[in-house]
């Protein structure tokens, strides 16, 4: 699960949980995916998206894990949705209505301002994993306890046949500011009005793994930590991860300088968000992070590099689509 129902507040609406987010290249684009409601959170609450709720992709220029440009989405009832586009100051301000750039339906592809394309609708989960590992990882990260991070001997992706409510946003390169070698860090918030009229944040993705690999997804810390913002993620987790980290490898026995390495790789994670060169082939890889492709292997990236050692899943990618939407819509599997 990369980021799969991963707290008590995010729970109470699967609607609003973030599962996956994805930045890769496209022909001339950039895609933005957002994945939420994993049919897996079962039928207590229905398919599609929240009419009373918001989806943003928030895109940051100076790493710093403040957005200088969202994206934001909203639906109604009949899950018709109109997207915003908020620059500047106004990319953080929940009481701003932004510009909006296009509308439509959900399950149909639509084109709006500036050549964007936009999709939202259920599709065949693109993440696989298999959970009894994460799991072992679970045990040997988060408790210090023994066990085997390798993929069991009868490996089965929990998440085969399983679907996601999925946004897909792409951006040409003519973009005035998403143009080819801008470096970006991108993250997706999922937020709900309020009673007093305003806006609660449930849930916010931006590298995947990080959560169910350093958090308990049964804690109250972690819904908290959803509701905080990228900027606040090395002061407020910075510590606690890097602890974790050093004593897994000083554990396990896969490096000489369990501080030193602990303190690198938490400086790769923090802010949670996902860098991108925009124009690039995206990879999210052991050797760096440049978006995530859709198909791309995170578990074992960040399995491998918690514990400083290779670590297969055993997987192969699920089937994905090298053409707009890129997801496979949930119909034509």
């Amino acid at each position: 699960m990369s980021h799969h129902l991963d707290s008590p507040l995010a729970r109470q609406d699967p609607r609003l949980n973030i599962t996956d987010q994805y930045v890769f290249d496209g022909p001339g684009t950039t895609v933005l995916i957002m994945n939420v409601r994993t049919s897996l959170a079962g039928d207590a609450t229905p398919l599609g998206f929240h009419d009373e709720g918001r989806y943003e992709f928030k895109i940051d220029f100076l790493s710093t894990g403040t957005e200088a440009l969202t994206f934001r989405l909203v639906f109604d009832a009949e899950q018709n949705y109109r997207v915003y586009r908020l620059t500047g100051a106004e990319a953080a301000d929940d009481a701003v209505t932004g510009a909006e750039i296009a509308q439509g339906r959900s399950g149909v592809a639509t084109s709006g301002e500036g050549g964007i394309r936009v999709w939202a609708g259920r599709a065949a989960e693109p993440f696989s994993l298999d959970l009894r590992q994460l799991g072992a990882i679970g045990q040997i990260v988060q408790h210090g306890q023994p066990a085997d991070p390798r993929p069991p001997a009868d490996v089965a992706s929990t998440f085969d046949g399983a679907t996601v409510s999925s946004i897909v946003l792409e951006i040409p390169h003519s973009d005035p500011v998403l143009s080819p070698g801008r470096e970006i860090r991108v993250w997706s918030v999922a937020k709900l009005a309020t009673d007093a009229g305003g806006w609660r944040q449930i849930n916010r993705a931006g590298l995947p793994m990080i959560w169910p690999i350093f958090r308990d997804h049964d804690s109250e810390v972690s819904s908290h930590a959803n509701e905080t913002q990228p900027a606040e993620d090395r002061d407020r987790y910075g510590k606690a991860t890097e602890e974790l980290i050093r004593e897994t490898v000083r554990r396990l026995g896969t490096t000489s300088r369990p501080e030193a390495y602990a303190a690198t790789v938490v400086q790769r994670l923090f802010p949670d968000t996902l860098p991108y060169v925009v124009g690039t082939a995206a990879a999210f890889s052991f050797a760096g992070f440049n978006g995530r492709r859709l198909g791309d292997n995170a578990p074992e990236v960040m399995f491998s590099l918690v514990t400083n050692s290779a670590i297969s899943t055993g997987l192969t990618p699920a089937r994905t689509s090298d053409e707009f939407p890129f997801v496979i819509p949930a119909a034509a599997r």
